[in-house]
């Protein structure tokens, strides 16, 4: 199995957002997503406006390749964003693997972060907010997902 990676131009209700910043942030998330991962087929990564004023942004940030160990890759992610905390795991939806969700702060954002790894990729998605969420995004992360990770039955890429 292995996986296309798709970045519309509209996510949901949300459009494609320019910010040379977050732009970079973004592509060097994925970069570092791609070295996670077992003969790397595809990097991605966008920044799109936030669907309601309680959003600014989300970003997005995925890599598709082989994963041994979901857990284990999971926990690597959230590593990598130690301003990330009050990790919890998720439903990883229809395209299962291991998902979790995770809050923090960066001035003046407040950081709601989900992420999943699955046997075939790897992604986060990040909500920016200038006010605190409520909880995690649960059906908007799995929905968000389910947008940018396309399965692909056949052969591993090297066959």
């Amino acid at each position: 199995m292995r996986a296309r990676l798709q970045l519309p131009m509209r996510l949901g209700n949300r459009s494609q957002l320019s910010n040379r910043p977050l732009s970079f942030r973004v592509v060097a998330d994925a970069e570092q997503l791609g070295r996670l991962v077992e003969d790397k087929q595809d990097v991605a990564a966008k920044v799109y406006n936030g669907e309601t004023d309680a959003d600014y942004a989300v970003l997005v940030s995925t890599a598709a390749g082989g994963l041994r160990d979901e857990e284990a890759t999971l926990s690597r992610v959230f590593k990598s964003f130690p301003l990330v905390g009050e990790i919890r795991a998720v439903p990883p939806g229809s395209l299962g693997g291991v998902a979790s969700c995770g809050r923090g702060r960066e001035d003046p954002y407040y950081v709601t972060m989900c992420a999943w790894a699955d046997q075939i990729s790897v992604g986060t998605v990040t909500f920016l907010s200038p006010a605190e969420r409520l909880g995690p995004p649960g059906d908007e992360f799995i929905e968000i997902r389910g947008e940018l990770e396309v399965p692909i039955p056949g052969l591993p890429s090297d066959r």
